[in-house]
């Protein structure tokens, strides 16, 4: 950089160990050290923060996306090994001028792949004029044949759309990748956006960049216009692979940003030709699936029969019009790398234009020069295999016996196999540990259908990539600037609706599965709470009796309700005193697959499935309690599992709190609020059957336990101000109805939210759980207060508690059945018999 643009800019500290660029390009800098157009005011207004505020933003960013649970990968994976989303905090700009460029290529492409697509699934023109190879395109596992003709007139095939970008060495942008079958990363884009725009807010308020939610709102408009006859109000679904997908949270991320039902295969239902989702209420047609399964997973019936991520019968409700697919069905086949080398040609024809935005360079080895040139340079070439099972084949990581196998196999099936140019990506500027380094970046932009014509989001995902893959097996991601000539208003898609609204609440249309979800997720986090407060307990009194005690007090019957076991003990007291230490701090393992975690894996799988249902705060503490776990080494220390699970029910209580503050108290809620109460009820039925029927050493040890554990000790002291006595806590928390953990109130509680649920039409008798909840309310409202009081007095001399046994086990049969007739009743659709034909 010259000495003129070190005064003007204050910029040399912030690239004093950045690299000039000698065998490739560079975002930032030219060749001779001049700073690019498009960072004339971004650098400065960087370097005017310091590279101490810089990193504070950084860090700032990177908790956003930790409090929101942004992640890449598979979300099964709640131990800690998952990567979370990390966005670095220095843009990367392009010029409007040379943005409208790239603009016009993406639209082009799209154009070309969608009139592509009519065209293999059509008349096949393209094939049978020669212009492309009716081997490469069959031997692509993206082609589906029983796809062809399955679009009705009008329709479009291609949506959406996802282009892999990268800029070559001379400086010219080309397309490493399309993608159409489910074209992810839009969702990432517009939250790197969010995320940076509240960590430097200045700097985002006063860019001139354009805004990203508009290419949202397009998208929105787009999906509802796709049926055929589109109703007023179209319902609109995402149909997602699940928690398990790798690109989960954007899913839902869309969903809830679209206003979108986010669904998975199970949730879904062809009947008479036309697509249903499963709610509370019944059936309820869809009118469009954005879906985020690929091709050959959607429908087990005509595709893939072993998936259970589709639909059966969707292929066929397609063709008969009964509900529109975004992006339709074998798209997959403009994903083949064999296209490539036949765009400029295919564009001449389709489209009587020159391609604009080239591919990278390709050879396709059924044609015998390309071969030739393949086989003589395979080190130096990423190699794509087509068929059935499909890889990508790095030459320059291959032996010689390697790329002597690889060339056999080619010669043997040539029309197979794909060849293409590795390329280095421009480098651009990454923020790391304090400076800038120059890093490799590769783009994804999109497009997406409006009207005749296709609109491309004015910006696009970029990340840190060494060869243009992405890898998905972590990174760095940026947000791309596309630079306006004046900052652009913020543009969001909640706006002040223009006409009559018609005002909606929650109702019966709710997912079933959604329902299930939220039912489970509320017993999972009881179940969790229940097993942390008896773990604390247990660890508090191992701290307090020391290895030298003899007397181990109520650790047994805390074995017992924690359902461990301690196994044979040597070496006395100190011996026993670190197997139950080891024991009890097991459940802080990963590997137990009845421990803390695992419970919780539960709970966040359970919680992921209904992101979209819950409140951005509720998940930010969601988020933090799998931090937490995470972070807690596998097994803690005491002191440190102790001080853990001290803050784990802090943070389960405000999960629960702020659910009930911010949900709206309808269906959803209700269920969730059920799946917490039948859990605690349960747990508290055992609970009272541990300390007075089964104890192993009954008595004050073990009733401050209960009373601990139940959070009722300081309620216990203030009400009865005298020593313990069974009596008295049997009435607190068996029969005191206002007591939240109390049997009675429990049983009210279930009883008020069971009678609310949705019932089927015309239905003039008792659910089957409100039969049971009635049955367990009767059992205890029936009870005989004086023979409970006798077994209480037994309980102090300590005698089991024959009333009181007979009583607990009278009220679990029916609550030990309520959870199966609440999933029966709500969360299963079985089709009610048809008579096929006519009986005489």
């Amino acid at each position: 950089m010259s000495e003129a643009q070190a005064k003007a800019f204050p910029v040399g500290e912030l690239l004093a160990d950045y690299p000039l660029p000698t065998d490739g390009y560079d975002e930032l800098l030219t060749p001779g050290g001049e700073l690019r157009p498009a960072w004339s005011e971004l650098l400065p207004a960087l370097a005017a923060m310091g590279a101490e505020e810089l990193t504070q933003r950084y860090d700032e960013a990177q908790r956003l996306l930790r409090e929101n649970g942004v992640t890449f990968n598979a979300h099964e994976d709640s131990h800690g090994s998952q990567r979370a989303w990390t966005v670095d905090p220095i843009p990367l700009p392009i010029d409007g001028d040379e943005w409208a460029e790239i603009e016009a290529g993406l639209i082009q492409r799209s154009r070309l792949f969608e009139r592509l697509l009519a065209d293999l699934y059509g008349p096949r023109t393209v094939l049978r004029r020669g212009i492309l190879p009716p081997e490469l395109v069959h031997a692509h596992a993206g082609f589906l044949h029983a796809a062809w003709q399955s679009l009705p007139a009008g329709r479009r095939w291609l949506v959406f759309h996802g282009v892999t970008l990268a800029r070559g060495a001379d400086g010219r942008w080309l397309a490493l990748a399309d993608h159409a079958q489910a074209p992810s990363g839009a969702g990432y884009a517009l939250e790197n956006r969010i995320t940076l725009a509240r960590s430097m807010p200045t700097l985002y308020r006063d860019a001139p960049l354009r805004r990203l939610a508009s290419f949202l709102e397009t998208e929105r408009v787009t999906l509802a216009k796709l049926p055929a006859r589109p109703p007023d109000k179209p319902n609109v679904v995402l149909l997602t692979p699940g928690p398990g997908s790798q690109a989960y949270f954007e899913h839902a991320y869309l969903a809830n940003y679209l206003s979108l039902s986010l669904v998975q295969g199970g949730d879904l239902v062809v009947r008479d030709g036309r697509v249903w989702l499963k709610t509370l209420g019944g059936l309820k047609a869809v009118d469009v699936i954005l879906r985020r399964v690929t091709d050959a997973w959607c429908d087990p019936l005509e595709l893939r029969g072993d998936s259970v991520l589709g639909v059966p019968g969707l292929l066929a409700a397609v063709r008969n019009g009964g509900v529109a697919l975004a992006n339709a069905l074998g798209v997959a086949a403009v994903e083949n790398p064999g296209l490539m080398p036949f765009l400029p040609a295919l564009c001449r024809d389709l489209l009587g234009e020159e391609l604009l935005l080239p591919s990278v360079a390709s050879w396709w080895c059924g044609h015998a020069l390309e071969r030739e040139y393949v086989l003589a340079n395979l080190g130096g070439l990423l190699v794509h295999q087509l068929g059935l099972e499909p890889r990508l084949i790095d030459g320059s990581r291959l032996g010689e016996e390697g790329r002597a196998a690889l060339a056999a196999r080619i010669l043997a099936r040539p029309t197979l196999y794909v060849a293409q140019q590795r390329i280095r990506p421009a480098t651009a500027p990454v923020w790391d540990h304090g400076r800038l380094v120059a890093q490799p970046i590769t783009l994804r932009a999109f497009t997406v259908a409006e009207d005749d014509g296709y609109r491309a989001m004015p910006g696009a995902l970029a990340w840190v990539s060494q060869d243009g893959r992405n890898t998905g097996r972590g990174g760095i991601a940026k947000d791309v600037w596309v630079l306006a000539p004046a900052p652009q208003p913020h543009v969001s898609l909640l706006r002040q609706a223009h006409g009559p609204v018609v005002v909606t609440r929650d109702g019966d249309d709710l997912p079933s599965r959604v329902a299930d979800n939220l039912f489970w997720l509320g017993r999972y986090g009881e179940r969790y709470d229940a097993r942390a407060r008896l773990l604390r307990e247990a660890l508090t009194r191992l701290l307090e009796q020391g290895p030298e005690a003899e007397d181990n007090g109520c650790l047994p019957d805390l074995l017992v309700a924690l359902d461990l076991e301690l196994g044979e003990v040597e070496g006395g007291p100190r011996g026993r005193f670190l197997a139950l230490r080891r024991v009890f701090l097991a459940e802080f393992d990963e590997r137990d697959t009845d421990g803390l975690r695992d419970i919780f894996d539960g709970m966040l799988r359970n919680g992921r499935a209904v992101r979209d249902h819950l409140g951005d705060d509720s998940w930010r503490v969601l988020n933090r309690l799998r931090q937490s776990l995470a972070e807690l080494p596998s097994p803690p220390s005491t002191m440190a599992g102790r001080k853990a699970l001290e803050e784990h029910l802090t943070l389960l209580a405000a999960f629960f709190g702020l659910c009930n503050e911010t949900m709206p108290h309808h269906y959803g809620w209700r269920f969730l609020d059920i799946g917490r109460f039948v859990e605690r009820v349960l747990n508290t039925v055992a609970l009272l059957e541990l300390a007075f029927v089964k104890a192993h050493r009954p008595g004050v040890a073990l009733w401050e336990v209960v009373l601990a554990t139940t959070d009722n000790l300081t309620a216990y002291r203030r009400r009865y101000r005298s020593a313990l006595h069974p009596a008295a806590i049997l009435d607190l928390l068996l029969l005191d109805e206002d007591n939240p953990r109390s049997v009675g109130y429990q049983l009210r509680r279930l009883a008020r939210q069971i009678q609310r649920l949705p019932k089927p039409p015309g239905s003039r008798y008792r659910s089957a759980e409100e039969r049971l909840i009635l049955q367990a309310q009767t059992t205890l409202a029936l009870a005989n207060i004086e023979a409970l009081a006798d077994s209480a007095r037994d309980a102090c001399e300590g005698r089991a508690s024959e009333e009181l046994a007979h009583l607990l086990a009278e009220l679990h049969a029916p609550l030990f059945e309520l959870s199966e007739a609440v999933m029966h009743g709500h969360f299963s659709h079985a089709e009610t018999p048809r008579q096929l034909i006519e009986m005489l």
